[in-house]
């Protein structure tokens, strides 16, 4: 469970423990069984409190639900700040946010059957928890675009792309770096090239052919 995040780490007491337990063995349950199958008697037999117990902490699945794949969400959006504060060329940070929240999807759904369902952007339940994520990073990359713009780096324009379209063009890319991938090298190793020759593309042009 390596990319869970612990949303009551800075709670206090018994109460929050025990609503981290619940969290937790829901976790494991929808994960291996999926939404469907997971029963809200199985979370409390698998987190050994009392039914009643547990609709103290959360009314529904569905709440239950929508807190894990919110956890998930902040977890994609600390990756994003992270790599977005680095302090490298706009091509390097590019990659760095793609793996941020792409490189993190793909281990995600490696790691589970049922694990996607937590940050299907169609899901009923992740789908409004996601779309911020989604605004974020797609923000932190046009951003970074801009950035690489203002130093040289690129020239979208030159290549025919206004900005929103390359920003566009370079996500839908980058989602080809799974298919095929055998396992994380290789789907880094797929990303990396993807930007590099997606980027190359935007390089301003040689004086002599302006």
């Amino acid at each position: 469970m390596a990319a869970k995040v612990n949303e009551a780490s800075q709670q206090k007491g018994p109460a929050a423990d025990k609503r981290t337990l619940i969290l937790d063995s829901a976790f494991d349950l929808f994960r291996h069984y999926g939404y469907r199958r997971t029963s809200m008697e199985d979370i409390a037999q698998a987190a050994n409190v009392a039914k009643g117990t547990l609709y103290l902490y959360f009314k529904s699945k569905d709440e239950l639900f929508e807190a894990l794949a919110r956890q998930l969400g902040e977890r994609i959006e600390a990756n994003l700040k992270a790599a977005a504060a680095r302090d490298t060329s706009a091509e390097d940070k590019i990659f760095a946010l793609l793996d941020a929240k792409l490189g993190f999807i793909y281990r995600w759904v490696l790691s589970s059957p049922h694990a996607a369902e937590f940050i299907d952007s169609k899901h009923k339940l992740s789908g409004d928890v996601f779309e911020p994520v989604d605004r974020s990073f797609r923000a932190a990359l046009t951003k970074t675009l801009k950035e690489g713009v203002r130093r040289g780096e690129f020239d979208p324009k030159a290549a025919g792309f206004s900005l929103d379209a390359a920003v566009d063009t370079l996500v839908a890319a980058a989602h080809g770096a799974e298919w095929g991938a055998r396992d994380e090298a290789d789907f880094r190793d797929r990303l990396e090239r993807i930007v590099r020759l997606a980027l190359r593309g935007l390089r301003p042009l040689p004086r002599e052919q302006k």
